[in-house]
C-alpha cells in the first residue's frame, strides 16, 4: 500500500495515479487518518451517469405512469428536469 500526505499527493499526483492503475492501494491522508483513496475506473464504469437512489426511484415511477398512461412528461430545460429529479418525493 502506497500512502502519501494530500501535499505530497500535489507534487507527486501521476506517480500515485501510475501506482493505482498497476493495482496498488494508493491512500492519501490528511495528518496521520487515511482521508482518500486513489483507485482506477473500470472502461465500462460511467461518473456522469451516476443517479442517487432517490433519483433512480423518481426515474422508474416517471416511465411507469408514462407506460401506463400512454402520456409522456417533457421538461422544459434540463434544469427544471434536475428540479424534478432531486424534489423530496410525496409519501402516498
Amino acid at each position: 500500500m502506497t500512502k502519501a500526505t494530500i501535499a505530497q499527493a500535489k507534487t507527486r499526483l501521476g506517480a500515485l495515479i501510475d501506482a493505482a492503475l498497476r493495482g496498488e492501494r494508493v491512500v492519501i491522508t490528511r495528518g496521520s487518518k487515511p482521508a482518500a483513496a486513489i483507485v482506477p475506473v473500470d472502461a465500462d464504469e460511467s461518473p456522469a451517469l451516476r443517479v442517487s437512489d432517490a433519483a433512480a426511484d423518481y426515474l422508474a415511477n416517471e416511465a411507469r405512469v408514462e407506460l401506463e398512461t400512454g402520456v409522456a412528461q417533457v421538461h422544459e430545460s434540463p434544469a427544471k428536469f434536475a428540479a424534478a429529479i432531486t424534489k423530496p418525493r410525496r409519501r402516498a
